[in-house]
Formats: C-alpha cells, sequence, structure tokens
C-alpha cells in the first residue's frame, strides 16, 4: 500500500475537484481508508467492511460565560407549585374579605384600601400602624385575629421561600448551554480541531454533524463560522483549542476521549466545576472502506476479524477510551441579572403602578379642588 493524506473525509464526486477520502475511493485513487462515517453516498460508491473498529463522538467544550446577562430562569416562582400559589392567593382574597367586613363594622373610612393593603404589607413582611387618619385606634377583636392570622402564614410561606431559592442558588447545577440554538445565542466564540471531519463539515455544505440539526448547522456556519475577523481564530490544534477553552471566552468542537484525556491532566477543580459540554456528534460507528469490488476485500475482512478475535481491537479501544471530566462537588452560584430578571421587572411594575396612582390622585385632588372653588 502507498499511503496518501487527505484534508477531509467527505466531498463531491469530481475527478478534478480537491482529494478527499471517497472521491480518492471512488475514482480508485486510493485502496483502502482505515476509518469513516457510515453515510449513504459511502454506501453507494464504496464497499464497506466489518467488524467496525472504533467510534467518534465530538462535543462543545466551554467554560461557562460569566459577562453578559445569562439566561432567563423565572426561578422566583419555581419554590412553590402553581396549586400552591393559587392556594396563596385565596387565602391572601379570604383574609381581604374578611378584614374589609370587619372595617364596616368598625366603620373604618377607607375599608377596601384598608383591607386589600394590609394584607399586602403582610405578605411583603411591611409594618403598618393600625390607625386611621383620625387618630382613632380601633380594636375589634375580628380584625385583629385577621391580621394575627395572615401575618403568621406569611411569615412561615416567607421562610419557606427564601430557604429555597436560597437552596437553589448554593447546590443548583451551574447555568449551561443546552442546545446548538443557546450555542448560536451565546457569546462565546466557535473554534474547532483542526482535522478531517471539521474540514468536510466547513467546505461541504450538505456535511453535518448531526442531520437532525442540519437547520442549526447551517446557521452556526453562517453567523458565528463563516463572518469571523480575518485574524479571528478558527481551526486549532487539541492542544492549543483547550487552553483557549481553558482561559474562557472560546468553545472548542474536538473529540470527546482526546478532550476528556487533556483536560483532567490541565484542569483544576474549580475550572472543571465551569467547564460544560454540548454534544455535536453523537456517538457514531466508524467502518474501514475499500474501493468498489476491490480484490483486497476478502483479506481485509479475514485480517480485521481475526484482530478482533484475538482481542487486539477492544484493548486499543479500551486504551484510547476516557472517563468524562465532572466537578466533584458544588460551589455557590452567582444570580446573574437573567435569573434576577422577575423581581427587576415587578420592581419596575411596581414603580409604574406607583407612578400611574400618583397621577390619578393629582388629577382627582385638582378635580375636588376646582370644585370646591366653584361652590
Amino acid at each position: 500500500f502507498h499511503p496518501t493524506i487527505t484534508d477531509r473525509w467527505i466531498g463531491t464526486y469530481e475527478r478534478n475537484g480537491s482529494k478527499v477520502v471517497n472521491s480518492a475511493l471512488y475514482f480508485r485513487e486510493q485502496d483502502v481508508s482505515p476509518v469513516i462515517r457510515f453515510l449513504k453516498t459511502v454506501q453507494e460508491n464504496n464497499d464497506v467492511l466489518n467488524p467496525t473498529l472504533t467510534a467518534i463522538e465530538t462535543r462543545y467544550y466551554y467554560r461557562i460565560p460569566t459577562v453578559g446577562p445569562g439566561k432567563f430562569e423565572n426561578q422566583f416562582l419555581r419554590p412553590l407549585s402553581p396549586t400552591a400559589w393559587w392556594a396563596v392567593i385565596a387565602v391572601s382574597a379570604l383574609c381581604a374579605a374578611l378584614l374589609l367586613l370587619s372595617a364596616l363594622v368598625e366603620q373604618r373610612p377607607s375599608s377596601v384600601q384598608y383591607a386589600v393593603f394590609s394584607v399586602v404589607a403582610s405578605i411583603c413582611q411591611q409594618f403598618f400602624q393600625d390607625i386611621d387618619d383620625g387618630g382613632t385606634k380601633r380594636t375589634s377583636t375580628a380584625r385583629k385575629v385577621t391580621i394575627l392570622v395572615t401575618g403568621l402564614s406569611c411569615v412561615l410561606l416567607y421562610n419557606y421561600y427564601t430557604s429555597s431559592v436560597v437552596s437553589w442558588l448554593l447546590n443548583g447545577p451551574p447555568p449551561s448551554i443546552n442546545s446548538l440554538r443557546e450555542l448560536l445565542e451565546s457569546p462565546l466564540e466557535l473554534i474547532y480541531e483542526d482535522i478531517g471531519y471539521t474540514r468536510s463539515w466547513l467546505q461541504t455544505p450538505s456535511y453535518y454533524f448531526n442531520k437532525r440539526n442540519a437547520p442549526i448547522e447551517d446557521e452556526l456556519r453562517k453567523k458565528k463560522v463563516f463572518n469571523k475577523k480575518k485574524d479571528a481564530p478558527l481551526l486549532v490544534d487539541l492542544v492549543e483549542g483547550i487552553k483557549m477553552v481553558q482561559r474562557g471566552g472560546y468553545a472548542y468542537h474536538t473529540e470527546v476521549n482526546s478532550a476528556n484525556a487533556l483536560i483532567s491532566k490541565t484542569f483544576t477543580q474549580d475550572e472543571l466545576c465551569e467547564l460544560g459540554s454540548l454534544q455535536s456528534m453523537e456517538k457514531t460507528i466508524l467502518y474501514p472502506v475499500l474501493q468498489k469490488h476491490s480484490p483486497f476485500k476478502e483479506f481485509m475482512t479475514w485480517s480485521l476479524l481475526r484482530l478482533s478475535e484475538q482481542g487486539i481491537v477492544s484493548c486499543i479501544q479500551i486504551r484510547r477510551s476516557s472517563f468524562e471530566v465532572k466537578c466533584e462537588g458544588s460551589s455557590p452560584r452567582a444570580l446573574a441579572l437573567g435569573g434576577a430578571a422577575p423581581a427587576f421587572i415587578l420592581l419596575a411594575g411596581g414603580y409604574m403602578m406607583a407612578t400611574l396612582i400618583m397621577l390619578l390622585e393629582r388629577k382627582v385632588y385638582k378635580m375636588k379642588q376646582s370644585r370646591d372653588i366653584l361652590n
């Protein structure tokens, strides 16, 4: 055999095109390829051998971004189930109704406002003074019992709620990228291992790491790969790629076993806890491939069977495999702006409502003042 080197697995079947594995076999410029992905075009134009030799899985490796607003996470509603929230609303409405009845019996002015805002103050853990504008102190026993029950219920609810949120911040998994869409929308810059399947993906529009993700992979190529700045890195070797991931700001696409072996030697525990990965090419069996109707087919098949029977193939596979690197324990997570967004939205809504109420009160006051002058 005369070994040849190509930079891609898959390309177009053009005789005068750039040399790739599948076309070199098809035009009989090459006798055998030890590994190639099992695609329909490969099966139709080449002879695929059994047994298989190895498999491949690729992932994007990245350090979790610590800049930017982060993902929108509505954790401020999750500590309680929808049923519990409805129960809180029902109990609050019941307490407000009882306070309203007590205020009416006491002939308190602004009874509705008193009942509603007393319950709101209890829920928000705010103190209020139970004296009306005339300085008269009300002494209804029913109202006192209602206020006491409402206050105790709100204290318990507040404790359950805050402890749940704090435990989520301390023990919850760190924010991660869970889909290629989230990777596309992240501030991370994409870099790729300089290897054959990467060049096939970059140079062949019909080649995908995962056919099910074809639309989003096309978007990744268009928006985050092909529009890179002139001097921005794209294809880097494994060692340099992992170093760039370690520095942060990059998502590096590479093969899993090689990456895990290097990461386990170079990353600290704190860095491992900030490391995330996203599957790109699911675990795929790689096959040896020959020319169509090759005279070496029987010989190669027999040789591969012998290697498998003697355990050589499995021995090499075990030696080459590596364990997945994981964070031992957990570290407290900082709440990003996206995670705190519901609280700020509620605060902004409160300010807007307060401003609107103030404007309405001024309008009503001016109308009353004008009416008094006319009278």
